[in-house]
């Protein structure tokens, strides 16, 4: 009795494994899963199809774009073969956002009701902003090349922005993997990152700056998603790092 006992435990036990085993895997080969970054759409259809996050940009697109001298920057998200950085809403224009475009850069303007009265005030819509600046901002956002998991590594280089040019040789990004197992994407934490910028503390919130979304590949180009829009850094910072 005690050895029938003993086999018809083992026999449950045995079931009980080989039912659990069926349900961790079917089959013996692995099935592989991996996530895809391909967004199968140019950068511009991608921002369109996510106004969610990308209304702010497509309005400041769309206005530097009625003026023929800025004609440029909508072209550059035509462009093949650069980095896009896309800036979200959260990095542009919401006045919740102490960090935000429109909350750090101020305008001023007529105080309602009295238009004899100018006040500081956030910004609220991007005519309150010369587009020669905003279409530098956006011009700043895109990197020359492809800038990816695939081409950085954890040596830190500087690379060119299409706001480059002969009077403005400080468009540059700093760029490079963190040396850990997740190779987190910095962007622009170098040595001397402004502490203040237009009379407003930033010191802990420009630092280690990280895309929201990184490596997204358009069929244009690659785009990293950003919850912070960037400052170009001074001569002198390039010198230093």
């Amino acid at each position: 009795m005690r050895y029938l006992k003993l086999y018809t435990a083992v026999a449950l036990c045995t079931g009980i494994i080989l039912t659990g085993c069926s349900k961790l895997q079917k089959g013996y080969d692995y099935e592989k899963s991996f996530y895809n970054t391909n967004l199968n759409m140019s950068v511009m259809d991608f921002m369109k199809s996510r106004p969610d996050l990308f209304s702010g940009m497509l309005a400041a697109i769309d206005y530097v774009d009625q003026d023929p001298r800025f004609k440029d920057v909508k072209e550059m998200y035509a462009t093949n073969g650069n980095t896009f950085l896309l800036l979200s809403n959260n990095a542009l224009i919401n006045l919740e956002d102490a960090n935000s475009y429109w909350v750090i850069n101020t305008v001023q303007q007529p105080y309602p009701g009295r238009p004899d009265s100018i006040v500081t005030m956030r910004g609220s819509d991007w005519s309150q902003y010369s587009r020669d600046t905003i279409a530098n901002l956006l011009r700043y956002h895109v990197i020359k090349g492809t800038q990816t998991y695939s081409t950085l590594n954890s040596k830190p280089r500087w690379a060119e922005t299409l706001a480059y040019s002969s009077s403005n040789d400080s468009a540059k990004v700093y760029l490079y993997l963190e040396n850990v197992r997740e190779a987190n994407l910095r962007i622009n934490n170098y040595n001397g990152v402004p502490t203040i910028y237009k009379a407003t503390n930033i010191a802990a919130n420009w630092v280690n700056i990280a895309p929201r979304t990184p490596d997204l590949h358009a069929t244009n180009g690659v785009v990293h998603v950003m919850n912070r829009w960037l400052f170009e850094p001074t001569r002198q910072a390039i010198k230093d790092n």
